[in-house]
Order: C-alpha cells, then sequence, then structure tokens
C-alpha cells in the first residue's frame, strides 16, 4: 500500500475516532441527564393497596387531602385515605432558605421558603415543619407579625398529634421576641423543652426541634443581656444538636463573638 494510501487510512480512523469519542461523550451526558431527572423524581407515596406510586410529589390540599403526584401519565391525586405512607425528598431550596436565614438573609429566606411550605405543609417529611419554622422566624425578623403568627397556627394545626407540632411552639416564640415579649417567649420554649428528657438520644426530627428551640434561647438570652446563659445555649446546639449543620455552624459563632467579648464565659 501506497504511503498516499496509509496517510488517507489514517485520516478516516481518526476521523471515525473523534466521531466516537464524541459519540460516547454525548451518550454519557445523556445517561447522566436521564439520571439525573430520574434523581429529582423519586418521591414514592406508599399506598395501602397495590405498588407504591412513584414520582414527583406537587403538592399536599388540607382542604381535599390529598397529595398529587406528577408521573409520565400526568398529574394524579391520591387521597390520604388511600395512603400509608410519603416519601417527600426534600428540595434544594429547603437548604437555601435555611441558611439564608442562619445567614440573617430573611427577604431571600422568605422567597425560598414560602412556596414550598405553600405546597407541602402538612406532609410527615422532617424538613417541611423545619422549613415552615424558620420561615415563620423569618417573616417575625422582617415585620411580617402576623403572618410569622398565622404560620405557627398552621403548623400546630397540621402537626396537632407529631413532635413536629412543637416547631409551632417555637414559631409562636419568634412572633412573641419580635414584639420584644421575651419572658413569654421563654415560657413557651420550657413548655417545649419539657416534652424531650435530656437523655433521649433524638431523632432526625426531634434534633431539629431542639437545634431550633436552643437556639431560639440563645438569640433571647443575649437580647435580655444574659452573656453567659446565651453562651450555654448556642454551646448546647453547636455541641448536642449540630442538625441542621448550618444552623449549628450559627450557633458555634455566636457562642464564640460572645466568648472574645467576655473571655471568662464558661458552661455550668
Amino acid at each position: 500500500m501506497s504511503f498516499s494510501c496509509y496517510f488517507s487510512v489514517g485520516r478516516h480512523n481518526g476521523r471515525m475516532s473523534k466521531a466516537l469519542r464524541k459519540g460516547a461523550v454525548f451518550l454519557a451526558m445523556t445517561a447522566l441527564l436521564i439520571a439525573s431527572e430520574a434523581a429529582a423524581a423519586q418521591d414514592k407515596i406508599i399506598l395501602r393497596a397495590g405498588a407504591p406510586a412513584v414520582g414527583e410529589i406537587m403538592a399536599y390540599n388540607a382542604q381535599s387531602g390529598t397529595v398529587t403526584l406528577k408521573t409520565a401519565q400526568g398529574e394524579i391525586p391520591y387521597p390520604m385515605a388511600n395512603i400509608t405512607r410519603v416519601e417527600l425528598a426534600e428540595r434544594p431550596a429547603a437548604a437555601e432558605g435555611i441558611s439564608a436565614a442562619a445567614e440573617e438573609r430573611y427577604p431571600e429566606a422568605v422567597e425560598k421558603l414560602k412556596p414550598l411550605v405553600d405546597k407541602f405543609l402538612g406532609l410527615d417529611a422532617a424538613w417541611v415543619p423545619q422549613a415552615a419554622g424558620v420561615l415563620a422566624e423569618a417573616l417575625a425578623r422582617t415585620g411580617k407579625t402576623f403572618e410569622s403568627e398565622q404560620l405557627a397556627d398552621a403548623i400546630l394545626k397540621a402537626y396537632p398529634n407529631s413532635v413536629f407540632r412543637f416547631q409551632g411552639m417555637i414559631a409562636k416564640a419568634s412572633s412573641l421576641v419580635a414584639r420584644q415579649q421575651m419572658d413569654p417567649a421563654l415560657a413557651l420554649l420550657a413548655e417545649v423543652e419539657k416534652a424531650f428528657p435530656p437523655t433521649a438520644a433524638p431523632d432526625a426530627g426531634s434534633m431539629q426541634i431542639l437545634s431550633n428551640l436552643h437556639f431560639s434561647k440563645g438569640q433571647i438570652y443575649k437580647a435580655k443581656g444574659d452573656k453567659a446563659k446565651a453562651y450555654e445555649s448556642f454551646l448546647t446546639v453547636a455541641s448536642l444538636y449540630h442538625q441542621p449543620a448550618k444552623r449549628a455552624a450559627q450557633a458555634l459563632a455566636e457562642a464564640e463573638a460572645l466568648r472574645k467579648e467576655d473571655p471568662k464565659l464558661a458552661v455550668n
């Protein structure tokens, strides 16, 4: 075979190799896209009868008592009477909104969390009442005390027999703080604290409630000028009730700032 022939074949093989590489990249990107779309739609409704329904939960309607699930067949409402359990994946905006509140960007927190709370409040996923409690705090911090109180009542109504109802009580305490009613707020938080024995190992839902509880106590004691109790409350969050992580980090920063102001501070 002549040199020109080898050169021609080489160019042909090079073009084929390049095309194969492009094709492989395209297939890999397509697979990743499909995988990400599938991961985004991994909510699940466990029915009393029949196979679980999998898709993306769009909303929960407390008035009609239905959960709307989006699948390839369209949006289907499922009556709660036919449901054993709902598995609702945490939405990215929930963590973003909670982080915004932790950094005192309260308007952004409201913007991120309100659509989620409007759609999902009442579902037994720990992140939903957590987001609702943080939203109530953010509303109070932005001067929307009435809306904050309404949301606190809605949380209590949505979870009357669940540990999540305590998020509503903590939200009510946030409204009292916004009105500068510190002692009534502390009394309300003391009621919540009584429901959690100190020796009990908290589950994920209780961990978040206790984190919010002690962080709120820290804020109140700080506002009242009681640095020792504020320091102890913030350290309790950072060391014992450290979920969500952003709140624990914020609590640690608050404790360190108080310690800088007064190096003699210590936990009793």
